[in-house]
């Protein structure tokens, strides 16, 4: 993948610390289950994956002087990123985030400290446009402020694809999708960003018409246990979820979003059938683990799971 060039990766890093209870949760008690710590932060995430599918990655976060997050940063290069432009701030905690699950491994409620990020300012995202433009491809994740979004939708003239984070995150870039070239929301955050309430596949179709509307070149919506919809203005795919069995589906997205990045640079970054089959695969492989990231994760393992099993387009509809 190197001669394809390299990705800058900007966004969060993270502290994870997630647990799983034996039975149903009980809102309000003490619930007996299993805590885990490890690395996370979407835009860490999306990052990590990349390195393990062979793409060359830089690496711009910010982190707090602490010990946890040098930690982090040094995980960060020993599986092949290069953090040398990411932010320590001297004083300051690294980002944390707090998630709880079902007793099916399904997200029940999260919460997340990731403030640091704002050290990532306009400022420092101008100095570094030739690092920015000299790649094959530019991922932000939307833990930044709407200001750095802005500088780096500005300054960037690669393809940027932009993880949307949660409804709360995608209110940043609501209305300045335009020069966006690839989009990865979920259905509440596609339901968010286009004002329309999602309930059936046609409604799907016309969210993504929406976004591609507001000037996003590609979308591909995350429909969770129902696959996903990938379109651009020409058509549309609607394709099955890959079978897994459900340990944990945290970072599963990340995976997702890494596996559309990867497919798209080895195929030249025009399609959608590769990318979003290539997506499905990695989101099952990820969800079939308890960590965020899955161990084995590789081009290889991806290429193999989908010589196993063909992700199944449901249909194509056109866009008018």
């Amino acid at each position: 993948m190197e001669e394809k060039g390299y990705a800058v990766v900007i966004g969060a890093a993270n502290i994870d610390i997630g647990g799983t209870p034996y039975k149903p949760l009980i809102p309000g008690d003490s619930n007996p289950g299993v805590i885990k710590m490890s690395y996370g932060g979407v835009g860490r995430n999306i990052a990590h994956n990349l390195a393990l599918l062979g793409v060359r990655v830089e690496f711009i976060t910010a982190i707090g002087d602490d010990t946890l997050g040098k930690e982090m940063l040094e995980r960060c290069e020993s599986i092949g990123m290069d953090t040398s432009l990411s932010l320590i701030v001297p004083e300051a905690s690294t980002s944390t985030y707090l998630f709880i699950n079902d007793d099916d491994g399904e997200m029940s409620l999260a919460l997340s400290h990731v403030d640091i990020v704002k050290h990532i300012t306009p400022e420092y995202i101008e100095s570094l446009s030739d690092v920015i433009n000299s790649a094959a491809v530019v991922i932000a994740d939307c833990n930044l402020t709407q200001e750095t979004f802005l500088k780096i939708k500005e300054i960037c003239k690669v393809p940027l694809y932009m993880d949307t984070v949660s409804v709360s995150q995608a209110d940043k870039i609501k209305g300045h999708l335009d020069g966006i070239d690839t989009l990865k929301p979920n259905l509440l955050e596609a339901e968010f960003l286009t004002d329309m309430i999602i309930e059936t596949d046609y409604d799907c179709l016309e969210a993504a018409k929406a976004l591609i509307d507001q000037g996003v070149r590609r979308v591909f919506i995350s429909l969770g246990p129902n696959g996903m919809i990938a379109a651009d203005k020409d058509h549309t795919l609607m394709a099955d979820r890959y079978p897994a069995d459900v340990k944990c589906t945290t970072g599963a997205g990340d995976s997702a979003m890494a596996a559309i990045i990867w497919s798209s640079l080895k195929d030249g970054g025009d399609g959608l059938e590769a990318p979003v089959k290539a997506a499905n695969a990695a989101a099952s492989a990820t969800i079939s683990v308890d960590p965020t990231i899955h161990p084995a994760m590789s081009s290889e393992l991806i290429e193999k799971m989908l010589d196993d099993h063909e992700v199944v387009i449901k249909e194509v509809r056109y866009i008018k």
